[in-house]
């Protein structure tokens, strides 16, 4: 059974083409002892980054030296998240942050040789702030900006808008490449547990966007369509439908990215002045999002306001 923090679909894309042509290259690179010490692998959750830097940590600690797919004792232990060469940094049960005590252990722990592998790999699963918040990351620029020569540094982001600058200026960006359809469709197939057929039908449901199709539940068509409902009656001042948009992304999977997609749809398809309103609330609502996990806010009240606020604004014009 896996420790690791994410589920199996997200080490699927291990096979991936693109992935195993960038890994490959980073494997080069530690041959030439040209790979920088501190990496920030971009892309969205699921979709390559995370399979990435699993199997660029196990070529980089095992011993045999056997390059991609490797399948000895130790490249395997760091595919199930128990080698102990290998840590990943992520928050915590019960947290809602990557915290100051978290990043000075690993201060404390670097210098120490691996216990067993060539090299100590730490993979930070998520280097936005937040999680990872503004004091664990000043913890860590020293060691991200210098790590020993016997460690690397895997910073994992979505967005590295969201990343503070003192991290983003001590890491090398590498953008994993997006996947062939046939390879997100296959993925997309395991994290739903449906066929591929099925798959095609999510994900063009999601209008193309895979990873609001990889991150929501199979039934988000109906989710989608429902909030669309609910937003266009919020946004024209009725206050219960405000409080019941709320409280359903508030429930469902992924329920900001469900309200956002469900503004897009509506802004796609209605005329230019609506399409403003329902473009500068999906502008709002990703805002209102930071604005409660940095704060610690009740992101449910939250988005109510943004509604709320939004509904007043249609109705002043």
């Amino acid at each position: 059974m896996s420790q690791l923090p994410w589920p199996a679909s997200f080490l699927a894309p291990a096979r991936w083409r693109g992935v195993q042509r960038l890994l490959a290259r980073c494997l080069e690179l530690q041959a030439a002892r040209s790979l920088p010490g501190t990496l920030m692998l971009v892309g969205p959750a699921g979709l390559g980054r995370e399979a990435l830097a699993v199997e660029l940590a196990a070529a980089l600690v095992c011993r045999q030296q056997q390059g991609p797919g490797c399948i000895c004792s130790s490249c395997e232990r760091v595919r199930r998240g128990v080698h102990p060469d290998v840590e990943v940094i992520d928050v915590l049960p019960k947290k809602e942050e990557i915290s100051i005590e978290q990043a000075r252990q690993v201060v404390e722990n670097v210098a120490q040789r691996p216990y067993e592998g060539l090299r100590r790999v730490y993979v930070l699963s998520s280097c936005h702030t937040p999680p990872l918040n503004a004091e664990a990351a000043s913890a860590l620029l020293k060691t991200l900006e210098e790590p020993p020569p016997h460690s690397s540094f895997l910073l994992l982001a979505s967005n590295p808008a969201r990343v503070l600058p003192t991290i983003v200026s001590r890491a090398v960006q590498l953008r994993v490449p997006a996947p062939e359809r046939e390879e997100l469709l296959s993925v997309l197939a395991l994290a739903q547990g449906c066929s591929e057929e099925r798959a095609a039908e999510l994900l063009a449901a999601a209008e193309g966007d895979a990873e609001l199709a990889l991150r929501s539940g199979e039934d988000f068509p109906a989710a989608v369509g429902g909030l669309k409902a609910l937003i266009t009656a919020a946004l024209g001042a009725d206050g219960l439908a405000i409080l019941r948009a709320g409280a359903a992304v508030r429930q469902a999977p992924a329920g900001t990215m469900l309200l956002s997609a469900a503004l897009l749809q509506l802004a796609a398809r209605a005329d230019r002045e609506s399409a403003e309103e329902f473009l500068d609330a999906a502008a709002a609502l990703l805002t209102a999002e930071d604005r409660s996990a940095l704060l610690h806010l009740d992101l449910e009240g939250v988005l109510v306001g943004t509604l709320a606020r939004a509904a007043v604004g249609r109705g002043t014009r």
